[in-house]
């Protein structure tokens, strides 16, 4: 049996990314899908992340300590010597498909699986897993919260013409213009500019705003009196919970985080016959990281 091993790291929203390109990929090679829940995070003591895909319903299983082995020798090589640019690279010890550029690759689609393959990157574009994004929306929805406070808030979102205002602000790097493309980081202004125009089609939409905290920024926004903050300082700081409440809102306006692109996308599935309105940043990192029919802010 082929395996197909999937290298995670980063975020919730970056793990979703790299599972559904490896789920796609492993489905087109009838191979077994794996998934590699340590080496990523071993040494994350920056962002301190950890696997969070056990609270989805996915369908892969983790890789036990000896088929990590793999990746590290990868890793150990590429110290030694320079690593090569390609996307497809064969080693004594498995078959790497890696990602060297931050855009749809077509090549990942199109050569077969070996034996024992592992794929190590990002992968933030949909044209990567587009034509299994039915099996996707299942296995990556998350389930409903069972605390009542974020029940009543989904009963809320769902009973009305709702927009998640997704607005990511990277406070814990260093440098937040390196998660954006070009390093162009959104504007409050630019925000503000998504919000009129998604007014001006959806006049009487109610807004819910998510972000880490109440920050100083989110008050210059040109919001309405009735907008309803989900953020952490306002109790709702449950990872899989917040996705969820994401989920459920009708329309969205996103920065440039996989986390919110998420919510964003899981919600088509939930409004597929009503009319949806999602603004997205044009500064993710993944040049083709946007649906195509999303709207660039």
């Amino acid at each position: 049996m082929k395996a197909l091993t999937v290298y995670l790291n980063g975020g919730l929203g970056n793990q979703m990314f790299q599972y559904a390109a490896g789920r796609a990929m492993a489905l087109r090679n009838g191979a077994d899908l794996v998934l590699d829940t340590w080496s990523g995070f071993r040494r994350d003591y920056q962002y301190r992340r950890h696997y969070e895909l056990d609270a989805l319903p996915v369908q892969a299983r983790r890789a036990t300590a000896g088929e990590r082995l793999p990746i590290w020798l990868y890793r150990l090589e590429n110290k030694l010597h320079n690593p090569p640019f390609d996307t497809n690279q064969n080693r004594m010890y498995g078959q790497f498909f890696v990602e060297n550029e931050f855009r749809f690759l077509p090549e990942i689609s199109a050569t077969p699986v070996g034996k024992k393959a592992w794929l190590v990157g990002y992968w933030q574009s949909p044209l990567y897993f587009e034509k299994y994004a039915a099996t996707l929306r299942i296995e990556l929805m998350p389930p409903a919260p069972n605390a009542s406070k974020y029940l009543e808030l989904g009963a809320a979102i769902r009973a009305a013409d709702s927009v998640a205002l997704g607005v990511r602000l990277y406070e814990e790097s260093t440098d937040p213009a390196v998660h954006a493309r070009g390093g162009k980081i959104k504007s409050t202004a630019d925000i503000n500019q998504a919000i009129e125009r998604l007014r001006a089609q959806r006049p009487s939409a109610n807004f819910f705003v998510f972000c880490t905290h109440r920050s100083q920024a989110l008050l210059e926004l040109k919001l309405p009196e009735n907008t309803v903050f989900a953020t952490h300082d306002d109790g709702y700081d449950g990872t899989i919970e917040r996705l969820w409440l994401l989920s459920q809102c009708r329309h969205h306006i996103i920065t440039n985080s996989s986390y919110y692109w998420w919510g964003a996308w899981l919600s088509q599935s939930l409004h597929k016959h009503e009319k949806q309105l999602v603004f997205a940043a044009d500064n993710f990192i993944n040049e083709d990281g946007i649906c195509a029919n999303w709207e660039k802010f």
